[in-house]
Formats: structure tokens, sequence, C-alpha cells
């Protein structure tokens, strides 16, 4: 069943939905597509670099270094419902490596402003609709996961 909820993280009694790990995992492979194509318009071969080493840190590294400790993973989704809430959810930085969280700023980075410069320079040289397109949905991504990292950040900040 699309909603049935499968996973509970024993820290914080987080339930992990089959629909939300999908969608989030989707999402996220949707927006490293979207740089590795705007890299792709500059060169091929930087495309497929942008796409193999972001897939990498994404779905290697940072999903390793997603949770503080293996011993709670029993019933976990081995770290692909916590990269969702990483972009996308407020809640995303419970029970997550210190490791963890100091890389994910450089990778949203490499995620975002990387292909964004590269599609800007590109559209410099030659204009096309396309690039506009892919332009406007890599902002919108990295808006979209920027505020929610922002808006966590200030509720934190306030809570202390």
């Amino acid at each position: 069943m699309i909603g049935e909820e499968i996973r509970i993280n024993p820290i914080s009694g987080k339930e992990y939905s089959i629909f939300k790990i999908i969608l989030g995992n989707l999402l996220i492979i949707a927006w490293i597509g979207l740089g590795s194509f705007a890299c792709w318009l500059i060169h091929p071969i930087i495309g497929w670099v942008f796409l193999f080493s972001t897939l990498f840190l994404v779905y290697f590294v940072l999903r390793k270094r997603g949770c503080k400790t293996c011993y709670y993973c029993k019933t976990c989704t081995i770290g692909f419902g916590k990269l969702p809430e990483l972009f996308f959810f407020e809640d995303g930085t419970e029970n997550v490596d210190v490791k963890g969280l100091k890389m994910f700023p450089y990778i949203f980075v490499l995620i975002s402003f990387i292909p964004i410069a590269f599609l800007i320079f590109s559209i410099f040289n030659h204009y096309t609709t396309i690039k506009l397109v892919v332009l406007v949905l890599l902002f919108g991504f990295s808006i979209f996961s920027g505020l929610v990292r922002r808006e966590l950040f200030i509720k934190k900040k306030n809570s202390f």
C-alpha cells in the first residue's frame, strides 16, 4: 500500500512511509538529473562526471553518514529515508552524524550552484528555451530545499 508506514526510528520514533521514501528519492534523482543535463549542455563529459560524482556523494557518502550509529538501523531504511529529510523536510537533522551535517552544505552547493553557474554561462553563449526551463527548475529545487533548511536553522536558533 502506498501510504503504509514501514519504518520506525527508535531514537525519535520517526516513521517513514514507502510513499515518502520513494517520492523524496525520486525528487533528489530528478534534481541531480537536471544538474547533470545543465552540465551536459556545456560538454557531455562534464555532464557524465557531474552525474556520477553527485550520485556517489549523495547515495553512498551522505547516505552512509545519515545516522549517528548503526545500532539504531535494525529497522531503518539504510539512509534512504533520511536523505529526503535532509534535502526537503524540516526535521531532517535528527539522528544525523556530525560529519554528515558538515558535508551537507558542500553537497547542496555542488548539486545547486555549480549546474546553475554552468547553465547561466551556457545561456550567455547561446540562448534556448530548454536552458531557461532547466534553469528555472534548478532554482526551484534549490530555493525550496534552501528555505526548508533556513526555517529549520531559525527554529533551532530561537529554541536556545
